[in-house]
């Protein structure tokens, strides 16, 4: 469906700051496209859009523009009732869906549409403290100051200063230039991916196995501690999701394994995840729990080599298409947000908030999806530890 927003207008300085601080915040990667009127612009964003449709990635478009504008119609139904006083005023049809809206609900509409697509193009800005492609005009000249540090690269229209691109380091565009200008984009929003940390969880209240499941060794060594030497060689730092509570001694020590205590009390694996994400919003991060034996270093290398920063995560399928591994997958800095929202509706599901989102989908090769098997029960483990002395 297509989303369409209408807000009423308000003074240009207010536009500016406000947004400003908005797009500050926001966790999609977006790049500004900025110029004088007429050099291009829309044209060049038009050719962008369909390219990255083509490379199956969801694009989002914002305009900014500093003029008033009209999107509905003097008469209309809908304009109608947005003039009698609507705050917000909708309407849709089988493809497509529009909101009216005034300015107060903002940042909240464009959040939630904008944040479900893979990466942003912004039209205008050009004089924003945001990364940007700045158009010179038909004469060369930029349209803001050199020096702005935000300029990641140049169009132009066959005119060039060679005295001003001495002084800018950054790559230099024909407009006409199609394929290369795409590339860079989009290599420039999978530069924009967030460091990767990782997880293991520890914090199960193991009920049905009798004894806490962290404390389960195999051939002498606790499974945490296996994970973290694994997770440690492919993810910036290591830590162990737990409760507050929990005694950890059994387990000894654990050389490059932080601790981190679940905020969110007895909120099973999504309590465990806020609090990660909530203790380091600007990474993403890759999960596991203690209770897999069987889960192997080639699937957590294969689940990060298969890693999609733009979506809202990564992670695998289960068999037949039914249902994701939750507990072997990457979650993205941005799933803090529908995250902490299902939360608020007590939806303490992984499964079902990733299935309302645009998450990349990793089949699991069929000799390998005994590697997500996990035990609960001491008859569980024991056939488990059997199988892991035999791999001896």
């Amino acid at each position: 469906m297509a989303l369409s927003v209408w807000m009423s207008p308000v003074c240009r300085g207010t536009i500016a700051s406000y947004m400003d601080r908005y797009w500050e915040r926001f966790k999609t990667p977006f790049l500004c496209f900025a110029g004088f009127s007429g050099v291009g612009k829309t044209t060049l964003v038009e050719h962008m859009i369909r390219r990255f449709k083509e490379d199956k990635i969801r694009v989002g478009y914002y305009k900014h523009d500093a003029h008033r504008f009209q999107m509905d119609k003097e008469g209309k139904d809908t304009w109608r009732c947005q003039s009698a006083g609507a705050g917000i005023a909708t309407i849709n049809d089988p493809e497509h869906f529009a909101v009216i809206a005034e300015n107060p609900f903002k940042k909240r509409t464009i959040t939630h549409a904008l944040e479900q697509c893979d990466c942003i193009l912004i039209e205008g800005y050009k004089k924003s403290p945001f990364n940007k492609i700045v158009f010179l005009d038909a004469d060369g000249n930029l349209p803001i100051a050199s020096d702005d540090k935000y300029i990641r690269a140049i169009i132009h229209q066959g005119v060039v200063n060679d005295e001003l691109m001495q002084d800018l380091s950054v790559p230099l565009f024909n407009r006409d230039e199609l394929e290369p200008i795409y590339q860079f984009v989009k290599q420039h929003f999978i530069n924009c991916a967030s460091p990767l940390y990782s997880a293991v969880f520890i914090g199960g209240q193991s009920k049905r196995m009798g004894r806490p499941k962290f404390s389960l060794d195999y051939n002498g060594m606790a499974e945490p501690k296996r994970l973290v030497e694994h997770l440690g060689k492919i993810a910036e730092k290591a830590f162990l999701s737990a409760r507050p509570e929990q005694d950890l001694a059994p387990l000894g020590d654990i050389p490059g394994a932080g601790r981190i205590n679940d905020e969110h009390y007895n909120l099973g694996p999504v309590g465990g995840l806020a609090t990660l994400m909530g203790t380091h919003p600007e990474s993403a991060w890759l999960v596991t729990a203690c209770d897999m034996p069987f889960l192997d270093p080639a699937s957590l290398e294969y689940i990060v080599s298969q890693r999609d920063p733009l979506r809202y995560g990564t992670c695998y399928t289960k068999k037949g298409g039914l249902g994701v591994e939750t507990m072997c997958a990457i979650y993205e800095p941005k799933f803090i947000v529908p995250l902490f929202e299902a939360m608020s509706r007590r939806e303490l599901s992984l499964s079902r908030i990733i299935n309302e989102l645009p998450f990349k989908l990793v089949k699991v090769p069929e000799d390998h999806r005994a590697s997500f098997l996990n035990i609960n029960t001491p008859e569980e483990y024991e056939m488990a530890r059997e199988k892991r002395q035999e791999k001896v």
